[in-house]
C-alpha cells in the first residue's frame, strides 16, 4: 500500500492507495466494520473520508486540522489518549508515523506520557524536529519487546519529557529478572548474544503471524505481490542472502531467455535461484500408483526441471553470462561487489503438505533428497514448521 500526506485548506489529509485489495473492498470494510485500519496505525471511519478529485485509485481521509502553526492530529484516528501536534513546517511521510513492522511511533510515545506532545515549532517543551528524526532512525527495527522500545524512546526524549526516565530503569530491571545480564559487563548490560536472542524471538513470532496471514489470504493476493512477500520471508529464514532480484534475464541454451522468479545473492556475491509456486499447487498424485508409491505430479516435476534448466544455463553462459547478471543486479548489491557463479543451487517453495499421510510424507522426503544437490524443495508447511521450531528453541533459550 501507499501512504502520503498533504495539506488541503485547514485540513491534514492522508492519501491511501491500497495495492492488494481494491478501493471498493476498503469502502465495504468501512461500511461493515465501522472503521478501517491503515498500516496498523490509522483507524479511519466513514466520517473521516473526503471526496476529492474523483481519483479511483486513492482514498482521502481527514486526520487532523491546523491550529497555531501545528497539525493537530485526531486522537481517535491515531489511537492515542494524549493529543499530538506536529509543526506544519515538517514535510510528513509514512516514516514519521509508522516504524518497522507497522509499529505506531506516536502510540508508543503515548503509552509513556500523560501530557500533550508537540513536535517542532516554537511551543514550550516541544520536541525539536531533529530530535524526533533521531528517534525515527534509532527506533527498533526488529519489533523488540515493549520494554526495550520504551527504553529506547526514553533515552532520546527524557530531556524534553522528564517523566520518561523511569523506563530505562524499568528495562534494566526486566532483563535482570529474566537472567540475561552479562556478569562481565561493568554496567550490567546483557551480552550481545543474550539480547539478540530476545530480539530474534520477537522477529520470528512476527514472521509466523505474517506468514499465517498470507496463507489465509493466498487466493486473493496478486501473483507478483505474493512472490515479493514470500521472497522477503525466505531471505529472513536464510540470512546469508543479502538481496533477491526478481525476473532477471538469463540467456537460454535453446535461444529463449530464462527468467527465474528470483536470483538470490549471498554476502560473498554467489548466486542461487528461488522459484515460488502457489500453496494450491499439487505435489504428489492423489492415489498411490506403482507398487503403492506416490509420485510427483507434473507441476512439481516441471518446477524442478525449471530450476535445473536455469542452473544449466548459468553454468554454460560463462563469463559473458556472469557479466550480464552483474549488470542487471548492480542496483541491488553493494558498490564494488562482484557476482560469482560457484555451483549455484535452487530453492523451490511449492504446495502444502499438512494433509499428507505417512506414506506420502516418506515419498516426498525421498523426492527432496533425490534433488538435494540441485534444490532445497519445501512446502509452505515445511516453512511454517521451521519457523515454529526456531521459536520453540529461542523460547527455551531466553526463558520468555
Amino acid at each position: 500500500m501507499s501512504i502520503s500526506f498533504e495539506r488541503q485548506g485547514n485540513d491534514l489529509v492522508l492519501i491511501y492507495s491500497p495495492e492488494v485489495i481494491s478501493i471498493n473492498d476498503v469502502l465495504r470494510g468501512i461500511e461493515d466494520k465501522g472503521q478501517w485500519q491503515i498500516g496498523q496505525c490509522f483507524s479511519v471511519e466513514k466520517k473521516h473520508l473526503k471526496l476529492t478529485n474523483d481519483n479511483e485509485n486513492s482514498l482521502y481521509f481527514r486526520i487532523g486540522t491546523i491550529q497555531d502553526g501545528y497539525y493537530s492530529l485526531d486522537r481517535d484516528i491515531m489511537g492515542t489518549d494524549n493529543r499530538f501536534f506536529i509543526s506544519v513546517d515538517v514535510k510528513l511521510s509514512r516514516r514519521h508515523f509508522i516504524a518497522y513492522r507497522n509499529i505506531s511511533i506516536l502510540r508508543k510515545i503515548d503509552e509513556l506520557v500523560k501530557q500533550d506532545v508537540y513536535i517542532g515549532g516554537a511551543a514550550d517543551g516541544c520536541i525539536p524536529v531533529d530530535v524526533y528524526e533521531s528517534l525515527i532512525k534509532a527506533f527498533p527495527k526488529t519489533a523488540e519487546l515493549n520494554r526495550y522500545a520504551h527504553s529506547r524512546i526514553s533515552t532520546i526524549l527524557k530531556e524534553y519529557l522528564p517523566s520518561l526516565e523511569k523506563y530505562e530503569k524499568d528495562y534494566l530491571k526486566y532483563i535482570s529478572s529474566h537472567g540475561i545480564i552479562s556478569s562481565l559487563s561493568p554496567v550490567a548490560r546483557p551480552s550481545f548474544h543474550e539480547k539478540n536472542s530476545v530480539i530474534e524471538l520477537k522477529q520470528f513470532q512476527d514472521a509466523k503471524k505474517e506468514f499465517e496471514d498470507l496463507l489465509e489470504r493466498s487466493d486473493c493476493i496478486r501473483e507478483d505481490v505474493w512472490q515479493n512477500e514470500i521472497n522477503s520471508l525466505i531471505r529472513f529464514l536464510y540470512p546469508k542472502y543479502i538481496a533477491g532480484v526478481r525476473e532477471i534475464s538469463i540467456k537460454g541454451v535453446d535461444k529463449h531467455d530464462k527468467r527465474p522468479d528470483f536470483v538470490l545473492i549471498d554476502a560473498n556475491g554467489c548466486i542461487d535461484i528461488l522459484e515460488i509456486k502457489r500453496p494450491s499447487a499439487r505435489i504428489l498424485t492423489k492415489q498411490s500408483t506403482y507398487r503403492n508409491n506416490y509420485v510427483p505430479v507434473r507441476e512439481l516435476a516441471g518446477a524442478i526441471q525449471q530450476i535445473e534448466k536455469y542452473i544449466h544455463c548459468i553454468n554454460l553462459n560463462g563469463r559473458d553470462g556472469v557479466q550480464s547478471i552483474q549488470e542487471q543486479i548492480s542496483n541491488h548489491i553493494p558498490v564494488g561487489m562482484t557476482v560469482n557463479v560457484v555451483n549455484p543451487t535452487g530453492i523451490l517453495l511449492i504446495g502444502r503438505s499438512n494433509d499428507f499421510n505417512s506414506q506420502q510424507k516418506i515419498d516426498f522426503e525421498l523426492i527432496k533428497r533425490q534433488y538435494k544437490n540441485i534444490a532445497d524443495i519445501m512446502t509452505y508447511d515445511d516453512v511454517l514448521q521451521r519457523i515454529n521450531n526456531i521459536i520453540m528453541a529461542l523460547t527455551l533459550e531466553t526463558g520468555l
